[in-house]
């Protein structure tokens, strides 16, 4: 039961996140009618909305906000670059205190990074072009390296869930 309350709460908590940051981003750049405008012509990119982030590994994400930091700071590119740091962290520690035993938690956690990778590898199939809005470029290791991405993410961040996992003494 653990494990599917980690993994429940977890993909709820990435959403609902992800559609957040998406959404105060746009709106502090002034492009909100511009996202729902292309929401509108092309609704697979509510799946990017959903899945997006977890195409960053956690050291790109890193870099990005130092380098936003240190060569000007764009607020909506900050925000955005904070919020692919936070939704998985914040996204982990729930399916952590939720899952129950430390492997709900990291498992439950984990298949929500894996399932988030897939729906990026089912865009590719289904229409790249949508891909091209978040700045992915299509070649022929893009699904190799969704793969690896949701590996990686889900490997860092179940990490955290791992610490945040009620203690069990047996």
């Amino acid at each position: 039961m653990g494990f599917g309350k980690a993994f429940g709460f977890g993909l709820l908590a990435s959403i609902g996140l992800n559609f957040l940051f998406v959404i105060i981003s746009f709106t502090i750049s002034g492009d909100l009618n511009q996202l729902f405008a292309d929401i509108g012509a092309n609704p697979l990119i509510l799946l990017l909305i959903m899945f997006g982030p977890i195409a960053n590994l956690p050291g790109i994400v890193f870099m990005s906000i130092y380098t936003n930091l240190a060569g000007g700071i764009t607020v909506d590119t900050l925000i955005t670059n904070v919020g692919y740091f936070l939704t998985p962290f914040i996204a982990a520690l729930i399916a952590g205190r939720t899952g129950g035993s430390k492997g709900g938690c990291f498992g439950g956690w984990f298949l929500v990074s894996l399932i988030s990778a897939i729906a990026l590898i089912s865009l590719v199939f289904i229409n790249p072009s949508t891909l091209a809005y978040y700045g992915i470029t299509i070649t022929g290791s893009t699904v190799p390296l969704l793969i690896i991405d949701g590996i990686v993410n889900g490997i860092f961040y179940g990490c955290f869930a791992l610490l945040f996992a009620k203690t069990e003494y047996y």
